[in-house]
């Protein structure tokens, strides 16, 4: 089924798939952040762009890994060790401290970011290549991950792949940003399931 696709490590060049993959991902949340970023003034989507250029934060393309069909980027996996000290670009808004508080009983795992697909890619085995491919570089660490309690399909996906529920959160939501469902969800792996 995903014998056609590639899988490969990102690079600077993939900015603009990625953004886009991560703010599926993220509900749209990434793209609200980046337009507060630049006051509402300029362009998110090139806030976004080169936020992820940045190397000195985790979310960007250096923890990136890409499958691709032919040139064209399907699907992403955002991913990294979870360490006290990781500066992982959460502003300093009332939306982010439910998600900080969940990553913060995530430190010590190999943190999922993002896996996100576009939707004409999903459901052809990409999801559950990437998550092997990240249990790999995991190094043994446990593999976490934040999902919406209102995301059922991701719900099940990590289900079948073993994950469970270690912690919640209630989502804060601000008057120009909603999320579906009520609570942010961690979810953890150990590394020997």
């Amino acid at each position: 089924m995903v014998s056609s696709f590639t899988i490969r490590a990102a690079t600077a060049e993939d900015a603009p798939d990625m953004v886009r993959l991560i703010n599926i991902a993220d509900h749209g949340l990434p793209l609200w952040r980046w337009g507060r970023l630049e006051g509402g003034e300029g362009d998110p989507w090139q806030a976004g762009r080169d936020s992820v250029r940045r190397e000195e934060q985790v979310v960007n393309w250096k923890n990136g890994t890409v499958a691709t069909l032919g040139s064209d980027i399907v699907a992403l996996l955002l991913a990294y060790p979870l360490e006290r000290d990781t500066p992982t670009g959460e502003a300093d808004h009332a939306v982010f401290e439910p998600l900080k508080a969940l990553k913060a009983k995530a430190v010590g795992s190999y943190y999922i970011h993002v896996l996100a697909a576009y939707a004409e890619y999903r459901r052809r085995g990409l999801g559950k290549l990437l998550m092997e491919r990240a249990a790999r570089m995991a190094g043994g660490r446990d593999l976490a991950l934040i999902v919406s309690d209102g995301n059922a399909p991701a719900r099940r996906f990590y289900d079948q792949l073993g994950f469970h529920e270690a912690a919640r959160e209630a989502i804060v939501t601000a008057e120009d940003w909603k999320a579906e469902g009520e609570n942010w969800l961690l979810l953890a792996k150990p590394s020997r399931a």
